[in-house]
C-alpha cells in the first residue's frame, strides 16, 4: 500500500507543476523528491518512465517548467539513481536526453565570454547521472567541466554537495567505457 501512496502521490505532484509558478513548483518540486526518497527500485522504475522524461521535456519546451528547477529534480533523481545502482533506461531514449546533448554541446562550443558554465555544469551532471549510455565524443566536454567543480576547496554545504553531485556524474563515465 505504501508503494502505491508513493508513486500516486510522485505523480500527482508531477502532474501539477505545469500549471504553478516558479516558486510553487519549488515546493512541489522539495516534496517530490522526499518521495523519491522513500522509493524502493520497483517504485523507482515505475515513475521514472519515458512518458514522464518525455512530459517533462514538453514542460521545458512549453516553458511551464523551468531548467533551474527541472534540475533540481533531475539531479536528485539521478543521484539516487547512481546511488542506489539503479537500472533505468527509460531516459537514455527520450526526447529530454537529446535535448540536453544538443545544450551541452552548444554550450560548449560558445566562446569563453558567453559561455555559462553553471548551466554546462548542471547539464552534464544530469546527463550523465540519469543516462546508462554516452557518446566518447562528449567525454571531452563533461570531464573537464565536472573536473572543475570537483576542484573547489571551499567548505560551504551547498559547494561540498555540487562537489558530489560532479564526482558522481564523473564515477558514472566508467559505465560508459
Amino acid at each position: 500500500m505504501q508503494e502505491m501512496d508513493n508513486t500516486k502521490k510522485f505523480t500527482e505532484l508531477f502532474s501539477q507543476l505545469g500549471s504553478n509558478s516558479a516558486d510553487e513548483q519549488k515546493q512541489k518540486i522539495e516534496e517530490m523528491i522526499s518521495i523519491v526518497d522513500e522509493m524502493n527500485e520497483r517504485e523507482f522504475r515505475s515513475v521514472f518512465t519515458m512518458e514522464l522524461f518525455n512530459e517533462m521535456d514538453k514542460m521545458i519546451e512549453e516553458r511551464k517548467l523551468s531548467m533551474g528547477n527541472a534540475f533540481v529534480l533531475l539531479k536528485h533523481i539521478g543521484y539516487l539513481k547512481v546511488l542506489k545502482d539503479i537500472w533505468i533506461d527509460r531516459f537514455d531514449n527520450s526526447p529530454l536526453s537529446v535535448r540536453f546533448e544538443e545544450m551541452i554541446v552548444d554550450e560548449n562550443e560558445k566562446k569563453k565570454e558567453e559561455k555559462d558554465e553553471k548551466l554546462l555544469t548542471d547539464l552534464c551532471e544530469c546527463f550523465l547521472a540519469l543516462s546508462n549510455y554516452s557518446s566518447s565524443k562528449l567525454h571531452s566536454i563533461y570531464v573537464p567541466c565536472l573536473l572543475k567543480v570537483a576542484q573547489k576547496k571551499e567548505k560551504s554545504v551547498e559547494t561540498q554537495k555540487e562537489v558530489e553531485l560532479a564526482l558522481l556524474a564523473l564515477s558514472n563515465i566508467i559505465y560508459f567505457v
